[in-house]
């Protein structure tokens, strides 16, 4: 064997164990499941676990809540899944939330894939599947208790069913087109609906398939998948008897009312040209050269390449006019950027642009790699000038990682290199590809699995509500939960706390005077920096001797969302005016 035919033969092997189906969804499942319930929920990832416990409470999955009132903000089919995952396993926790959205990632991967390999083949397809894969914004997002990746995943579904079907138009293939929109539709909103209705659109229109929509077949379709998504709602209005909310009106705010005159989630309308990148991260190079390659050929590519080109611009394009923008709005977009990127670098042309964006992207790993590798100089460091102490392991593991993608780079480059030594001068032909290629893919896998699967539990001893709110459950016995009041009206409190009842939101002043001037055991929880706000009215004693107080890590420079906790037997009579307490008693230590 000569040194040309052993260089095709090692970036063929190459190409196999990255485009092995069993090693890539294999990955896939442990990147995506791999410790998905040891974090405590965090942000609105409460609203889902308790939105779907109280339904189960209440024996009621068409009217959601929170603290048992009405939370009509996102379909139900959200809920359900949740509430399905928690019949199955029994329980009601962390992992039960979260479930859905790694199934939903692993879903919107095999389709992304299944996609791209009818498009441009099994190696692009593969790639794009890496690619996607190992983008942060996409494991973030899918591990997080939130229905955003569901609304992905119906999403590519929908617009695979299209290229699968669009030579075959028939009542049929319009019906399950508009089945999957709207079932899409109820995880999170008419996006699902939207978003693969205009990208298919240029395909359609290329073909000439306007003039099959404009028949009995597709509008019967059309009905059918409007009542499917209208049917929940109507349902939840039916039954609705003193619920106080209604899911039609909601839709109209959450999908329409949002679009052109956004009440929250305002953002420059240059904001996406950040976050794509961002939550493309460490494939910010590749894509960026998929983007600027699909533009500069768009009149010499293929159709499938100028329809990509085309969704992927669309897509763009709608979620910058809506007036409400978020990072996380934008994820439908990256199944198709990275389907982009993998026919990008599946083509495996030598050029400036390609070899360039490949180089780019070997750089940005070694650097990542490079910083975590020296975390461990880092962590002296941070500590020496700032006083942060970061969590015991952190420093490790990062040093463990950067240590095992440096290897990685390194062997891959050095192995190519090798067999392109033998080659003759004749024969020599040098590709960046060769050895950037797998290396890339080999430094972004270990960079994910060693963030995901073992750094951010690390930085979990960080986080103290969970344990905190835990123990506080615990001295609390069996008070009934109208004896317990939060500052703050937080799903993810009320989760952890576990009552069966609605607990006390107290919202001014006046409500703050009233719990305490209660009689019988009672508690209080809320954060620090309420201290100034409503429960200024707090005896200063009191505030200096909480029951409980949440554990804050080294160096923590600002105590304001620390979480504390009283109890309270006898009543303390307090004046509201000027935020002052007039009066507060207390013996022997107990409130």
């Amino acid at each position: 064997m000569n040194g040309l035919e052993q260089l095709e033969k090692t970036e063929q092997g190459c190409a196999r164990w990255y485009g092995n189906p069993w090693f890539f969804y294999g990955s896939a499942s442990v990147l995506l499941f791999c410790f998905l319930g040891a974090r405590s929920l965090w942000g609105s990832e409460g609203r889902w676990a308790e939105v779907a416990r109280e339904m189960m409470l209440r024996h009621d999955y068409f009217h959601p809540t929170i603290n048992w009132t009405p939370y009509f903000d996102k379909p139900l089919l959200t809920y359900w899944v949740i509430v399905l995952t928690s019949w199955i396993t029994g329980s009601m926790n962390e992992l039960v939330a979260r479930f859905p959205g790694a199934a939903a990632g692993l879903v919107s991967l095999w389709a992304t894939v299944t996609l791209a390999e009818r498009l441009f083949g099994r190696r692009a397809a593969y790639l794009s599947g890496w690619i996607l894969l190992t983008s942060f914004g996409f494991l973030f997002w899918s591990r997080t208790a939130c229905a955003d990746v569901e609304n992905v995943a119906f999403i590519v579904l929908a617009v695979l069913w299209y290229h699968v079907r669009r030579n075959r138009p028939g009542f049929v293939s319009f019906l399950v087109f508009y089945a999957i929109c709207a079932t899409g539709a109820q995880f999170k909103g008419l996006p699902a609906v939207v978003v693969p209705c205009l990208a298919c659109l240029p395909d359609m229109l290329r073909r000439g398939g306007w003039r099959r929509c404009v028949s009995v077949p597709h509008i019967a379709a059309l009905v059918t998948g409007i009542l499917l998504y209208l049917a929940p709602f109507w349902y939840a209005s039916l039954s609705a008897e003193g619920y106080g909310q209604s899911g039609f009106q909601l839709v109209f705010r959450e999908n329409i009312l949002r679009f052109f005159n956004a009440f929250d989630h305002k953002e420059p309308f240059y904001v996406y040209f950040r976050y794509v990148p961002l939550l493309f991260f460490p494939w910010t190079p590749v894509v960026t050269g998929a983007v600027a390659d699909g533009i500069r050929n768009y009149r010499s590519s293929g159709p499938d390449s100028r329809w990509l080109t085309e969704a992927w611009l669309i897509v763009f394009i709608v979620f910058t006019l809506s007036s409400s923008r978020r990072s996380y709005y934008i994820l439908p977009i990256m199944p198709f950027l990275a389907i982009a990127a993998g026919n990008f670098l599946s083509r495996g042309k030598p050029g400036r642009l390609h070899d360039f964006c490949l180089k780019a992207q070997m750089w940005l790993l070694v650097a990542a790699g490079g910083l975590a590798f020296s975390a461990p100089a880092l962590s002296c460091a941070v500590t020496y000038f700032t006083g942060i102490v970061p969590p015991q392991g952190l420093a490790f593991s990062l040093f463990c990682t950067g240590a095992l993608s440096l290897a990685g780079i390194f062997l891959c480059r050095r192995f190519m290199l090798y067999c392109q030594w033998s080659l003759s001068a004749s024969e020599h032909t040098y590709s960046c590809s060769s050895w950037a290629l797998p290396a890339s893919l080999l430094s972004a896998l270990i960079l994910s699995f060693g963030y995901f699967c073992h750094q951010q539990l690390v930085l979990e001893k960080y986080r103290s509500a969970r344990p905190f709110v835990r123990e506080v459950r615990r001295m609390m016995g069996d008070i009934p939960p109208d004896r317990v009041a939060l500052g703050m009206d937080t799903a993810n409190l009320i989760f952890y706390l576990g009552f069966a009842g609605p607990v006390r939101v107290l919202k001014s002043r006046e409500d703050v005077a009233g719990f305490l001037a209660d009689s019988g055991r009672r508690f209080i929880i809320v954060q620090r920096k309420m201290l100034r706000r409503g429960f200024a009215v707090l005896p200063d004693e009191m505030k200096r001797r909480p029951l409980l107080a949440s554990a804050i890590y080294p160096g923590q420079r600002t105590k304001k969302m620390q979480l504390l906790a009283w109890e309270l037997n006898e009543p303390l009579r307090i004046s509201v005016s000027g935020g002052k307490p007039a009066f507060a008693q207390y013996q022997a230590g107990v409130w």
